[in-house]
C-alpha cells in the first residue's frame, strides 16, 4: 500500500521533529537560566509607591462598604420606654422592638406560677 499525502505529511514533519530537538542548544543552560532569573527579579517588584495605593484605595472602599451597609444609628433615648409597672418586674430593652419582661415573686417557683 502506498501511504497517502497526509501520513508522508505527517512523517515528515516527525523527522525534521526529532532532528531539530537533536541538534545542541545556542546558548548553554545555565546561563540560560542565569539571564531568565536576572529578568524575574526586575517583573517581580512593584513600585512602592503603587502598592500604597493600592493599600490606600482597598481602605477607602471598606470604610465606604462599611458607612454605607450600616444601619442608621439610634441615641440612648430613643428607644420606646416601656409603661410604668409593678416594682417587682424588671424590663430590659433591648434594641427598640425588642423588650424583655422579668416579674419577680417570692412564692411564684413554689407555686408553679410566674417568677
Amino acid at each position: 500500500m502506498k501511504p497517502t499525502q497526509a501520513e508522508d505529511d505527517v512523517a515528515t514533519f516527525e523527522d525534521e521533529l526529532r532532528a531539530w530537538g537533536s541538534r545542541p542548544p545556542r546558548t548553554p543552560a545555565s546561563v540560560a537560566r542565569a539571564r531568565v532569573a536576572a529578568r524575574l527579579d526586575d517583573a517581580r517588584q512593584p513600585w512602592p509607591w503603587l502598592r500604597l495605593a493600592a493599600a490606600s484605595a482597598l481602605l477607602v472602599l471598606l470604610v465606604v462598604a462599611v458607612w454605607r451597609g450600616a444601619p442608621p444609628a439610634t441615641g440612648v433615648g430613643s428607644a420606646v420606654s416601656p409603661p410604668p409597672l409593678d416594682p417587682n418586674v424588671v424590663v430590659w430593652v433591648l434594641d427598640a422592638r425588642t423588650t424583655v419582661y422579668f416579674v419577680l415573686s417570692p412564692d411564684g417557683s413554689a407555686t408553679g406560677g410566674v417568677s
